[in-house]
Parts: C-alpha cells; structure tokens; sequence
C-alpha cells in the first residue's frame, strides 16, 4: 500500500481524485483529505430532497455527488476524510466497513476515546455520530471512505439539511438523521486539529506497514481536473442524476394563495400545475415546462414572463428555490 500526499481543498478535484485513483492506479492506497466547506450526497440521492437548497445557493457551497452510494454528509475544515482503496482476488465481501473503520477505532482507544460501530457504516461516541462511511467497487478494486467530524462547524451542518424534504415524494436513496458530536470535544485542550491529522496519519501508516508516500504527478493532477470537469462539477451529474420525484408546496403571502405541483425528472419541470387564488396559471406552466429546476432558470423564465422580481421571488420560495 502506497500513502498519496494530498493538499488540495477543492472539493470537486477532491472528488474526482478518488474516482480517479480507484480506476487507473494499480496498487492499494491510503489518503488523508480535507475540503471547502461543500456537501457530498450519496450516489442515488435527490440533490433537492437532501439539502437546504437555498441556504447552499445564498452561501455559495457546491453540491457534488460521490459514486458510492449512502447519506449525504457534509465537508469542510475541521472535517478530515480518509479513504483506502484495495484490489481484491476475490470479488466477494470486498465491502468491510468493519475491517475499514477498525484502526481509527482502535487509535480512538489508545487516546482513552471508545467509539463503536453501530448500524450500517457509522462511528459513535455516547450514541452520537462522528464518522459516516460508504464503499464503491469497480471490477476487483474497492473504495472505502469516511468522514470524521473533528472540529466541524455543526451549526452550519444543520443549516445544510432540508427541513421541508416531505414536500418531496421519490424513491430515492434517503439520509438518515443523527445528533452528531466533534471528536474535539472528548480530547484534551492541546490536541488541536493538526496534532490530530499527523497523529491519525503516522498511526495509520503504521497500521498499513506503509513505507512509499507519494504525491500526483503533473498528468496525474490533468487527468482529475479533466475528470472534475466533465462529471463532478457538471448539472447532469450532481442533480440530473437525481431519481425523478413529485413535488408540492403551498405559501400564502400578501392575501395571496400559491399552490404547486411538479413532476421533475432529470432534474427538469417534465410537469407542473399552479394554482393562484383557485386559478391555473397555465401561460407560466408552459413556459416553465422542460426547464431547469435550478434557482436562475427559473429565475430567468419568470422575468422573461413579465413577472416583478417581488413576484419572481415569491414563486422561487414556493418552488423552495430560495
């Protein structure tokens, strides 16, 4: 097993490189990363179901899905990632979250921490979540990684979570709920977030018998930005994959009643009813219809419409586009 070095902070080549570290390198790996602040869905997750769409459009955080499936989980500083990538002779039970999680739970232990591995995936410590994990394989290689929330801003990561997701019906992949805790909380005072990383990575490099540590080569780092380009900061990946789902919403503002229903498929208005004050707005559903479900092309219709930017803005709330 070889250790990548790795300093970048884009989430997209970030996640990118895992993909292209699982298809094109040979040996076993191990990495260490961090990221932006940015939230990381689950493969077969509804982008717009799973987040607080309008709080990532305000505060300009990417969404970007993984290729591995499960929850949605947020990145950012203070939120260290690790991922091992193995070749297996044998395609069977390649997936181990156990055997994966093992050595952060026994270097927890040796610092007088005691996590467990409770559910599917998922570290605890007193019944609150650190740590969520996934897997991907492709042909004999797997990807394994996970997040550790050391000292993660969890107000922000709240503020990510759709509140409003039972407007939503799909069979999409669904997140579920935990209370979350910082490891910082259960170190000493002087244990800070860089002690932490270099501590984690000297134990873990022990743990894998690692004695090669390497860095991306220059056509290493051009075959990620390619591949960053061309899927992971793409709309038809990170919400066109999204399975297609049915949404309604009503608001009543200034005497004045909304009602909605869209059918959304490939993150695109396949269907839409709206209804004001008990009558159908049908000029605005067709020109909304095979449009972008995103805040500025509806934004953009709406305007070419003739509509204000105050009634713009009402039926971007009633979408839940802002």
């Amino acid at each position: 097993m070889i250790f990548i070095d790795r300093t970048e902070s884009n989430p997209y080549f970030n996640i990118a490189a895992e993909e292209y570290v699982l298809r094109n390198f040979t040996e076993d790996v191990l990495m260490l990363w961090e990221s932006k602040d940015s939230v990381v869905l689950g493969k077969h997750q509804n982008a717009f179901s799973e987040i607080n769409y309008p709080f990532m459009i305000n505060n300009r955080i990417p969404i970007i899905r993984r290729i591995s499936g499960g929850g949605t989980v947020f990145h950012g500083p203070g939120n260290l990632n690790v991922t091992i990538i193995r070749t297996s002779k044998n395609d069977q039970g390649l997936i181990d979250f156990k055997e994966f999680t093992k050595p952060l739970i026994d270097f927890l232990s040796d610092l007088g921490i005691k996590a467990i591995f409770e559910g599917k995936n998922n570290l605890t410590i007193d019944g609150k979540k650190f740590s969520g994990n996934s897997a991907h394989i492709f042909k004999n290689r797997v990807l394994h990684h996970g997040t550790i929330l050391y000292d993660t801003d969890l107000e922000k990561l709240e503020s990510i979570i759709n509140t409003t997701s039972s407007k939503f019906e799909d069979k999409a992949v669904k997140s579920i709920q935990a209370v979350v805790t910082n490891l910082r909380n259960h170190l000493a005072d002087d244990f800070n977030y860089i002690k932490f990383k270099q501590t984690l990575k000297e134990y873990l490099l022990k743990y894998y018998n690692i004695n090669e540590v390497r860095s991306f080569t220059k056509h290493d780092k051009n075959e990620i930005l390619r591949l960053m380009q061309e899927r992971y900061k793409s709309w038809d990946w990170n919400f066109g994959y999204s399975p297609a789902f049915d949404y309604s919403n009503e608001i009543i503002i200034d005497k004045i009643h909304l009602k909605c229903s869209l059918r959304i498929k490939k993150a695109k208005i396949e269907g839409v009813e709206i209804i004001e004050s008990d009558k159908r707005k049908t000029e605005i559903e067709q020109k909304l219809t095979s449009k972008k479900f995103s805040q500025i092309s509806i934004r953009t219709v709406l305007i070419d419409a003739g509509l204000s930017l105050e009634e713009v803005n009402i039926y971007l709330k009633l979408f839940n586009l802002a």
